[in-house]
């Protein structure tokens, strides 16, 4: 694919492709995107266009390197991934996970000159996890890339934030998106006119039928109130607004602790209305 075909999620390929042709590359970074982002998938993009000798900064597609990271055996490429943990009814990262990856990062290349890291979900890194993978982020291997990917990465220690560049990839408004979009703007707009919250629960409750729409919307309103913020024509003002994408992020945590999704979108409306007095 190339990683001009992520174009639709702003500009960060572009960004990175031509980090990579000047050669200005960073030890880490954080690539931070909303559940439907393909996060990973433009990871590997940027993998492909790091390491690919036919067409550095875009990735060829063809020769065995890219090939090689494309099938998962590219041997200095080390992948983690979150587990479900059955305790919590959460993904998370073990610790064991994050020692191993840390040795494996410690050894020299043997298909290049660079290992690369690919933590996928690194929001489930526990504290612990993520203080022991500082020493990394400060002392990294000559070489070394390493990317994190995260839905929030508010959920990311300040030194672990501190340490990486980041990019957002936004989330694309196709033509799928647009009714839970005009969802959100009529819940924002039912709130602000102080309307019946069991209008409002009723509305939520014909649109948000899974997790998954859950999250859409969640993302949606977002959006909603980011468009509101940049028009600044919110009754409320700013503070209400970022207020409001405070809740919407906890809103999100709450559903991955297995909180009911019914329950958390109406819990948030309520917050909603609830500071506005």
């Amino acid at each position: 694919m190339g990683l001009r075909a992520y174009g639709k999620y702003g500009d960060a390929g572009d960004k990175l492709s031509q980090a990579i042709r000047t050669g200005r590359i960073s030890h880490a970074y954080i690539i931070e995107g909303d559940h439907n982002v393909d996060k990973l998938g433009f990871a590997m993009e940027f993998v492909k266009a790091l390491l690919c000798p036919e067409d550095p900064g875009e990735g060829c597609g063809l020769c065995s390197t890219c090939r090689r990271v494309e099938n998962g055996n590219y041997e200095d490429l080390y992948l983690v991934q979150p587990d479900r943990d059955d305790k919590k009814a959460t993904l998370s990262i073990k610790d064991a996970d994050i020692e191993e990856l840390q040795a494996n990062l410690k050894m020299k290349p043997t298909g290049g000159d660079r290992n690369i890291a690919i933590i996928d979900g690194c929001d489930g890194m526990t504290p612990r996890a993520q203080n022991r993978f500082l020493k990394t982020l400060e002392e990294p291997a000559p070489g070394t890339v390493i990317l994190l990917l995260s839905e929030n990465m508010e959920n990311l220690l300040p030194t672990i934030r501190s340490r990486c560049v980041h990019y957002r990839l936004n989330t694309p408004a196709d033509a799928g998106e647009l009714p839970m979009l005009q969802l959100a703007e009529d819940l924002l707009d039912m709130v602000w006119r102080n309307e019946f919250f069991y209008d409002m629960k009723e509305r939520l409750d014909q649109e948000i039928t899974d997790r998954k729409s859950a999250y859409a919307f969640l993302d949606a309103m977002e959006t909603a109130m980011g468009n509101a913020l940049r028009k600044g024509n919110s009754t409320s003002g700013d503070d209400y607004l970022i207020y409001g994408v405070q809740w919407i992020e906890k809103t999100r945590a709450n559903i991955r602790r297995n909180v009911g999704f019914k329950y958390a979108i109406r819990y948030l409306i309520l917050k909603l209305e609830e500071y506005k007095w």
